[in-house]
């Protein structure tokens, strides 16, 4: 077990080495695992059983704008098909979605998507898999302009807004657009019950056009207005310490345009009740979203097939005055289940 701790732990330091900015430019969540085809398209099937069901919440920013306008959903189910046994090669198709509404103007996104995996087993014990998947989606983007204040109706003189004043008006405030996505994951159980996993997608492959002006183009640049590829890369372990005791470290880098993210914590995994029998399990970690954004608090609670998380993300950027230590709270709910009464579900990456 020693060997594959210390390659965590390198890895880790590896990751951390790696941060120098921050914040990428699509929705993201702390529990970025409990959003599995949000993450990565390969995950589509991808669970303990033959199907899974799951929801995150998440709002933040609620001292920096009115009403609590920094919300968002989103949600999935995934089925897999071809699980005869646990060394079989299968498939999994899933359809997500996710609303994200941010800012006083109330910038909402709404996104569906349509997800489909391959699982290859590369031995014979069903040890070891290659996972790829693809995923297509539409997109729905709108914002309320009438919301908006521009600087042609601030008097400077006085320090107010005169709501009559000269407006400016974009050329549209909805726009429609297609998306599509690719994924790879490995993932494998070693010898001493070490189960690690590492993924890589590779989002808005198609680079849509987003811009709400007529004329398609950014206006500060003149070049067309498009949402730049995102790539993901992500990974984790659950290493047994005892019987009762696994210890899970975990990783996300995210790189969009010239945005970028990296999440990396671990977590604890107690297992409650019978160790060979019992899938109840209780979890307690923490995360770091760098570089100096934010520390993670996070737990989640296993119980026959049900799973229900809750993290609270802690503000250490340079916001933390406006934000006046207000935090991001986030809850996940999952449920995997089975059609068979004894299913042979075959490998699953363990993920928190």
């Amino acid at each position: 077990m020693k060997k594959y701790l210390h390659k965590a732990i390198a890895f880790v330091g590896v990751v951390l080495c790696c941060g120098n900015t921050l914040q990428a430019q699509d929705l993201h969540f702390s529990q970025y695992n409990a959003s599995p085809l949000v993450l990565n398209p390969a995950l589509a099937g991808m669970n303990s059983g033959d199907y899974r069901a799951y929801a995150n919440f998440r709002t933040q920013w609620v001292t920096l704008s009115k009403s609590n306008t920094y919300r968002t959903f989103a949600g999935g189910a995934d089925v897999a098909f071809g699980k005869i046994t646990r060394a079989n090669s299968f498939a999994g198709i899933g359809i997500s979605f996710f609303s994200d509404q941010a800012g006083d103007l109330n910038l909402n996104s709404n996104h569906v998507d349509l997800s489909f995996a391959y699982h290859f087993m590369l031995n014979r014990r069903g040890t070891m898999q290659l996972s790829a998947g693809l995923q297509g989606g539409l997109n729905v983007r709108s914002i309320n302009q009438n919301r908006a204040i521009y600087g042609s109706q601030y008097d400077q003189s006085t320090g107010t807004v005169d709501p009559n004043g000269t407006r400016e008006y974009l050329g549209k405030t909805r726009i429609i657009f297609a998306d599509a996505a690719v994924g790879l994951l490995y993932s494998a159980i070693t010898r001493h019950g070490t189960n690690i996993y590492t993924g890589f997608s590779l989002g808005h492959i198609n680079q849509p056009k987003i811009s709400f002006q007529a004329s398609g183009v950014d206006a500060t640049n003149g070049k067309p207005e498009k949402l730049a590829m995102k790539m993901a890369f992500h990974g984790g372990a659950s290493i047994p310490v005892s019987s009762r005791i696994d210890i899970m470290p975990n990783y996300m880098v995210l790189w969009q345009g010239t945005s970028y993210e990296f999440n990396i914590g671990c977590h604890l995994k107690s297992k409650l009740g019978n160790v060979k029998l019992s899938k109840t399990a209780i979890y307690f970690g923490v995360q770091y979203r760098g570089l100096y954004d934010a520390v993670i608090a996070s737990t989640r609670l296993d119980v026959k097939g049900f799973s229900v998380g809750m993290s609270y993300d802690f503000n250490i950027s340079k916001l933390l005055p406006a934000s006046k230590t207000v935090g991001a709270p986030e809850i996940s709910l999952m449920y995997q289940g089975a059609f068979r009464k004894k299913p042979k579900p075959g490998h699953c990456p363990a993920m928190f």
